[in-house]
């Protein structure tokens, strides 16, 4: 089986300081898994010197009831309210991609539907925003997204296992921790990480179907890197673009600062 992994970074960002890992896997390409004074964490959380290094919720306890304190930092509120950041990972086979829609359900409105019922604040209020739309049937280890609440929580154990016991089996909440103000899920990230996975075999796993493309074709692995090595770099890439959508980000230049294509070997 052939493993394709491109990090990609947009020029439009570059000078921001929050970055995101971003693992996606589509089911016939397999798409796999602020600026300052913003401050990454090891743990991936966000910090600024006016509030203490955020940490995200545990597990643990059930409903949306106030739990027992929890050792997380308090987010900086503004006049929209407080802000809170999740990690979200997600098997994508069912849905048709991120962004917002009824039929066929999404992972956003699967997910606005689980905040509504655990938060009981109406969709238009909770603002939820997405790092950035998948395709149907993308799969997602680490997106990351923001909503937001006009109440803070003494602890976010409890909101964090609500929402997981509201969510289907197929999509989970990873990380929830308070974000400052200036934080934005899609315009603070500065890179995102996307694994490609290719079958390559005449007869495919079944136990990779729903996360990998099956090509009976003997794939070039040595022509495949020499061909991804034309992308490294600083593009425009308007020629795949969709142009029956104007709402897409104005700015097609895109850095690929790296694009690896290695060979795994299964034993059968």
């Amino acid at each position: 089986m052939l493993l394709l992994k491109c990090l990609c970074i947009s020029g439009e960002s570059e000078t921001q300081t929050y970055k995101m890992s971003y693992a996606v896997v589509r089911a016939s390409l397999v798409p796999s898994p602020s600026p300052p004074p913003l401050r990454l964490n090891q743990n991936g959380s966000l910090s600024s010197p006016n509030n203490a290094s955020n940490t995200g919720g545990g597990g643990g306890g059930g409903g949306c009831a106030e739990g027992p304190t929890h050792n997380t930092s308090m987010p900086t509120v503004s006049a929209s309210g407080y802000k809170w950041r999740l990690v979200i990972a997600y098997d994508g086979t069912r849905y048709a991609g991120w962004q917002y829609q009824q039929s066929p359900p999404t992972i956003q409105c699967i997910m606005e539907k689980a905040l509504t019922r655990a938060t009981k604040i109406e969709r238009k209020d909770l603002r939820l925003v997405g790092a950035s739309r998948t395709d149907t049937g993308v799969h997602a280890w680490g997106q990351v997204a923001h909503f937001v609440t006009p109440f803070n929580y003494d602890s976010l154990d409890s909101i964090h296992a609500a929402l997981n016991g509201l969510l289907p089996i197929d999509i989970r909440v990873r990380e929830i921790s308070p974000a400052v103000p200036e934080f934005h899920a899609r315009f603070s990230a500065i890179s995102k990480v996307y694994h490609y996975k290719i079958y390559n075999d005449a007869i495919m796993d079944p136990f990779q179907r729903l996360c990998a493309h099956h090509s009976t074709y003997k794939l070039n692995t040595a022509l495949m890197r020499e061909a991804a090595s034309y992308l490294i770099g600083k593009h425009d890439f308007s020629a795949f673009v969709n142009a029956s959508r104007n709402d897409r980000v104005p700015n097609p230049v895109k850095n690929i600062f790296r694009f690896d294509v290695i060979e795994l070997l299964f034993c059968s």
